[in-house]
């Protein structure tokens, strides 16, 4: 049931003309794209504003919304340590240390996908066969953890059962990520990451107008708890090493994401990547420090709720009329939409292009590829659908599992671009042993002990980092040749 009345009507009118807009732009890109390199990375031709919209869109999602702001509203202050740090660097750190290489690569090699880069770098087109399958176990997860929250907002704002956002906003998205592929994505992602930066600053200024102002709010949340104004928050939720380990999660980790390391293929140069970065990351740290504090905010304003991922949504719907705060809302379903959109073409391209093309049929040509990826899309957004309408756990936790996962992907990456030495049997068994110890750390409750409050993320890079050293020095027979390890260590 809805936290508070609703009155549907606006926000189906509201939800309606922005269904119509996403349509639009669908038919729009489905015009403009002609060519595999066109559906999967917009041939590299995406300016600064598109591309820093795009790459901050898809990087802050549903869980800055909803499962952030829902997990500080019930730790306080110190949950806000974790995002605003993180944020701060998440966009910054992958353009210092990958970013001016993959421009130049995807320009020059005309890699669209993390594994046209990884399979390149060390010699060997099936091992994007195998990280194709690892990438979609946990990109399906993270489409999951998004979709989960329009069934939150439709919830709130109708009164409807969850299952009716959900399957809504996949149908939705699936349809103009099916028509347009990146185009389409990366022209709704400006669209939604304007009504994002909106709804963020609606949430925070309705709290603060509600609430009285900053002192009076502050001054309630103390009366409540000493622990929510200090480390480590209520209940002890955020203890320093789950803080530290969380900030590098979502900050240095940022670089394993293939949904956001293929953005760089997509910009036009070095230039644009650079302006793109300043951009995305000012807008961001504008929106998430804001919906973070609303978050915070949110308990003495709102009082107790029964489920906290609801309380941006609720602080909208109670501090606006109904129709505008349908329009905000509309804002935090962009959220949403904007993540599940690129990743959504991402997994689409692991199993197309790094899973079929590569590994089951290496005669396909570009042309078939572009064919059955519109089919393809369909099928991984049903499962995604399906994933959703389970709801097997809270957005932030399932979030953050996908993305740590996923983050594994960075040792092969780093390691391929700064180490003549790398091989392909160490890349592949550094991601299958980081994920492995990723699982077992968070699962095993003696593992989990032995790690001291650290988030398994860390653990899991160390581990696979170690693997990465030692079967590489074993297995140099495998190396990549002189002319590959020219063509990616010598790229400025």
């Amino acid at each position: 049931m809805p936290e508070v009345a609703v009155n549907p009507v606006p926000f189906f009118v509201v939800i309606g003309l922005y269904i119509v807009l996403m349509a639009g732009i669908g038919i729009y890109a489905t015009r403009h794209t002609n060519t595999l390199q066109d559906y999967f990375v917009l041939s590299g031709k995406a300016g600064f504003i598109v591309s820093g919209i795009a790459y901050a869109t898809t990087q802050y999602s549903m869980g800055t919304f909803l499962g952030t702001p829902g997990t500080i509203y019930g730790i306080g202050y110190a949950g806000m340590g974790i995002n605003v740090p993180g944020v701060a660097f998440s966009l910054v750190i992958p353009a210092i240390f990958i970013g001016r290489r993959l421009v130049t690569l995807g320009h020059r090699e005309g890699f669209l996908t993390l594994s046209d880069y990884l399979s390149d770098r060390y010699e060997n087109k099936r091992m994007s066969g195998v990280l194709g399958v690892m990438m979609l176990c946990f990109l399906i997860p993270m489409m999951g953890a998004q979709i989960l929250g329009a069934g939150i907002l439709v919830n709130v704002f109708t009164g409807l059962p969850n299952w009716v956002g959900i399957v809504g906003m996949g149908v939705i998205v699936i349809g103009y990520c099916m028509t347009g592929g990146m185009r389409g994505a990366m022209m709704t992602d400006v669209v939604q990451g304007v009504l994002m930066f909106g709804a963020a600053i609606a949430a925070f200024v309705i709290c603060l107008v509600m609430g009285g102002g900053m002192s009076s709010l502050n001054e309630s949340l103390a009366k409540i708890g000493e622990s929510f104004m200090t480390f480590p928050g209520a209940n002890g939720a955020m203890p320093w090493g789950y803080y530290v380990s969380n900030i590098l999660l979502w900050s240095f980790f940022t670089m394993g994401q293939p949904q956001l390391f293929t953005k760089f293929f997509a910009m036009k140069d070095h230039k644009t990547m650079f302006r793109s970065v300043i951009l995305a990351t000012v807008g961001m740290m504008l929106t998430c420090t804001m919906c973070s504090w609303a978050g915070v905010l949110g308990y003495p304003l709102i009082g107790e709720l029964s489920n906290h991922d609801y309380i941006i949504p609720v602080i909208i719907q109670r501090g606006l009329p109904p129709v505008v705060a349908s329009v905000f809302i509309a804002g935090t379903a962009a959220a949403g939409m904007s993540t599940i959109d690129g990743v959504l073409i991402t997994a689409t391209s692991a199993a197309t292009r790094d899973i079929y093309q590569k590994f089951i049929n290496p005669k396909a040509s570009d042309e078939f590829i572009m064919k059955i990826s519109r089919y393809v899309t369909i099928v991984i957004g049903v499962i995604v659908i399906i994933f959703g309408c389970a709801q097997p756990g809270s957005i932030f936790i399932i979030n953050t599992f996908a993305f740590a996962g996923m983050a594994m992907f960075i040792v092969p990456v780093l390691f391929g671009m700064y180490w003549k030495k790398a091989t392909c049997p160490a890349a592949i068994a550094s991601i299958v042993s980081g994920v492995v110890t990723l699982i077992a750390c968070t699962k095993v409750p003696a593992l989990k002990a032995m790690i001291h409050g650290f988030h398994a993320v860390v653990p899991a890079a160390v581990v696979a980092a170690i693997v990465m050293l030692v079967v590489s020095l074993a297995t140099q027979k495998y190396a990549a040749s002189e002319e590959t390890l020219k063509r990616h260590m010598l790229v400025k």
